[in-house]
């Protein structure tokens, strides 16, 4: 079975948490941009280990680094859009991420020289009363996602959008491919197959046994992970919370050997392969969309 690997394309500043806001010009150029150097890192290991992925470009990375985003294409990556802006998509105005999701699309495309079909929303999707924003990606004709991922910090079930946690066909037509998520003996729903952070913090074995049972269970899971996750000294904006600067720093050191681990076990390919059949029955019209529970 081939999983779907992906990669959220964004640089150390694209980070709205802290409570100033966003990274200003001149923070920014204190440290310099880093995404390059670690999305080349990226793109080595996968190679070495026969892997593919979809890239999320974020727009302005995609902008500044024409040359890494062709050199993404021809080693036979699939890439997908991140937005113009790294917020949150459930905080904006419909019209607002309408435009920026537009945006966004053509930068990508424009710079990528192919067509875009996918998104994943920064911060991903937690709820949900925040589905509508599937319909603006549906608006602007994309024919997928993969940015819901409703996590609990408590035990007990959590809203998903199939009985098993897979592939859902929205009534807007736009297909959601959904991060895993997996029960653990406490009672807590988590991603523990998902990649990024359970990767970077906990034992392989975890998200070895995870992820092979959401195989078992569920069929293809989409793993992600970013360019900083594996850059040990990749820094913080100033003013990051302390719980957000932990949350994003631990496990950096061992992350690329984590990925090296993970793409000898599994088998990996882009979210447009791994879920050819779905999106060729919205190419068709063949599948009548599906209700979320």
């Amino acid at each position: 079975m081939r999983n779907a690997l992906s990669v959220d394309v964004e640089d150390w500043y694209h980070d709205a948490s802290r409570p100033e806001g966003d990274a200003r010009a001149e923070e920014i150029a204190a440290v310099g941009t880093r995404v390059e150097r670690n999305l080349e890192r990226l793109l080595e290991l996968f190679a070495a280990h026969g892997a593919r992925a979809t890239f999320f470009f974020l727009a302005d990375v995609a902008r500044a680094n024409a040359r890494l985003v062709r050199e993404v294409v021809g080693a036979g990556h699939e890439i997908a859009c991140h937005g113009l802006a790294h917020r949150p998509a459930p905080t904006r105005a419909r019209s607002e991420l309408l435009e920026d999701v537009r945006s966004a699309r053509a930068i990508v495309e424009g710079v990528a020289g192919v067509p875009v079909q996918g998104f994943r929303a920064p911060y991903f999707i937690h709820h949900p009363r925040d589905l509508w924003v599937l319909d603006v990606l549906a608006e602007c004709g994309l024919r997928y996602d993969s940015s819901y991922m409703p996590i609990r910090y408590h035990p007990g079930s959590v809203p998903k959008l199939d009985e098993r946690g897979g592939p859902v066909r929205m009534p807007s037509g736009i297909w959601e491919f959904p991060l895993p998520l997996s029960r653990v003996p406490s009672g807590h729903v988590l991603p523990c197959a998902a990649g990024g952070f359970t990767l970077r913090a906990l034992p392989f074995a975890i998200t070895r046994r995870y992820l092979a049972r959401f195989n078992r269970d569920v069929g293809p899971a989409v793993v992600y992970t970013h360019p900083w996750e594996i850059d040990p000294d990749s820094p913080k904006l100033p003013g990051t919370r302390a719980h957000v600067r932990w949350f994003n720093t631990v496990g950096r050191a061992r992350m690329s050997e984590k990925l090296a681990r993970l793409l000898q076990t599994f088998r990996f390919a882009p979210l447009a392969e791994v879920y050819a059949a779905e999106l060729g029955d919205v190419a068709d019209g063949d599948a009548p969309p599906v209700s979320p529970a």
